[in-house]
């Protein structure tokens, strides 16, 4: 039954998707179809998990840096650019 829905729902997003950017007046300004969507599916969504995944563990590191010492490769890596293009976040207060 369970894979049946899935078959049913993949069916309904994909033709949400063609009709929204297909057709007389295609939806251009929106980005996805508006679902709960699978991130393997969406590029856009994937790239969103995974900067909220980052920004998540470097919270962690700012926050408690004792509590996740792996986390650490984070900061190295990743800490420089986000701060460099961060806005408003007040993440570290």
């Amino acid at each position: 039954m369970e894979s049946a829905l899935n078959g049913m729902r993949r069916e309904l997003v994909t033709s949400v998707a063609r009709d929204m950017y297909g057709g007389e007046e295609p939806r251009r300004q929106l980005i996805e179809p508006p679902f709960q969507l699978e991130s393997h599916r969406y590029q856009t969504l994937q790239a969103a998990d995974w900067i909220a995944g980052l920004v998540g563990r470097l919270g962690s590191i700012w926050k408690e840096p004792e509590a996740r010492p792996e986390n650490v490769v984070f900061r190295r890596y990743f800490e420089r650019r986000l701060t460099r293009y961060q806005v408003r976040s007040r993440v570290r207060d």
